[in-house]
């Protein structure tokens, strides 16, 4: 099982205007952020934004999604919570 979806996340501005810094929450409670490009991203409001991930398993209650960028914390997948993700 591989689909494409979107994942709500907060964004703020990156290092460089051509990109914003990236932070989503993990079903345990951890954040994982990472820095992707504007166009990667779909803004939906002030500090908040969806972006693009691959679905690669999914329970009750998460899914488990492949990031599009390794996050500073160091992984590049994670187990998020099912309510922040919708069909892309």
């Amino acid at each position: 099982m591989q689909n494409r979806v979107w994942l709500r996340c907060e964004i703020f501005p990156g290092m460089f205007s051509t990109e914003f810094a990236v932070q989503i929450k993990t079903v345990d409670g951890k954040v994982l952020s990472f820095f992707l490009p504007k166009e990667s991203v779909r803004e939906l409001g002030t500090e908040l934004g969806q972006i693009e991930v691959d679905l690669i398993d999914r329970g009750t209650d998460f899914g488990f999604v492949l990031l599009p960028q390794r996050s500073f914390e160091g992984p590049n997948a994670a187990k998020v919570p099912e309510a922040v993700l919708s069909a892309a």
